[in-house]
């Protein structure tokens, strides 16, 4: 046999052995387009390198003992386009991490243990969805995604986010869903979602916001699902939530809300979670009560007070109960 012949064949049963091995305690899944690997092994300290297929294009690396992970690590799989990395015990990313993965869109990065987000961490790859859900982050460099950023999914909740992260927010002008539920939120900086025209799900849920400005939503037109329950809200601006066309859905339930002004609920969907807030059924209630048994509203908000109507269902109620003429 030729001695060419000989080197092309090595070189075939090479590259074939390449690409359909798998690391030691992953599994790996083959296609004609796609190459997953998953490694759930809780005995993973390391980044399994060896043995993972040049191919791979989806890497899930979950609930092990990983601690580091570098751009060399991922250099060798540079046809990546999904990294889902929870449950693991990353403390910090290099800034360099996304160099050599030119085609990753997605990183999931839940429960870990990161604390901040360095400067360029997020830049070099074309990314559509970033989860950093459960983690310990208190501090994002104004320079962590790159001007031209792409990005659509956006989930910071579970963390230590004490304000609204306006200025690293702001070159993120595709976003679509952007959660930053569970964290410490006390107010939303006016103009703070003026960069997101494209926003469509807002999750603000589990913060301590106490109140809203009248134009917190105003250059969000395309908002359809807006959730802010379990903050502190006391009262609602009665306009709003005017302009959201295309709203579906709120969500404000246990707050502290005893009542609402008229025109606030004058909008396109009867989808408002309103339950569990401190309602007083007086006079004062006339708007929601009429809002409630005249507009289907999806949502059976109870009075707290006063006593005598203590737990009684708004919408059963009658005008004379709410010292209301007949």
């Amino acid at each position: 046999m030729n001695s060419w012949l000989i080197s092309a064949l090595a070189l075939i049963v090479y590259c074939c052995h390449d690409a359909l091995s798998c690391p030691k305690r992953c599994t790996c899944h083959f296609s004609t387009k796609t190459t997953e690997v998953v490694c759930p092994d809780a005995g993973l300290s390391h980044f399994p390198g060896e043995g993972l297929p040049r191919t791979t294009t989806a890497l899930t690396i979950q609930f092990t003992n990983l601690s580091v992970l570098t751009s060399k690590d991922l250099k060798a799989i540079p046809l990546l386009e999904e990294l889902h990395l929870p449950g693991n015990k990353l403390s910090s990313l290099p800034a360099d991490l996304l160099m050599y993965v030119p085609h990753l869109h997605t990183i999931d990065l839940t429960d870990n243990e990161l604390r901040e987000l360095p400067s360029h961490v997020f830049h070099h790859a074309p990314l559509l969805n970033l989860v950093l859900k459960d983690n310990r982050i208190s501090s994002i460099h104004p320079d962590w995604m790159p001007n031209n950023s792409t990005l659509s999914w956006l989930d910071l909740s579970g963390n230590h986010l004490t304000k609204f992260p306006m200025a690293q927010l702001q070159a993120l002008n595709h976003l679509k869903v952007l959660q930053i539920s569970q964290n410490k939120l006390e107010e939303l900086p006016v103009g703070c979602l003026d960069a997101h025209p494209a926003l469509e799900r807002l999750h603000l849920d589990q913060n301590k916001i106490e109140s809203l400005d009248v134009k917190a939503f105003s250059n969000t037109a395309n908002l359809t699902h807006i959730f802010l329950q379990k903050n502190r809200l006391e009262s609602l601006p009665p306009t709003v939530f005017q302009g959201l066309q295309r709203l579906e859905f709120v969500d404000l339930q246990d707050n502290r809300l005893n009542s609402i002004l008229p025109g606030t609920l004058d909008i396109n969907t009867s989808w408002v979670e309103l339950t569990l807030n401190p309602w007083h059924c007086d006079a004062k209630i006339e708007y929601l009560w009429k809002k409630l048994t005249m507009e289907t509203l999806q949502s059976e908000p109870k009075c707290a007070s006063p006593e005598s109507l203590k737990d009684r269902v708004i919408a059963t109620l009658k005008r004379k109960e709410m010292g209301l003429p007949e």
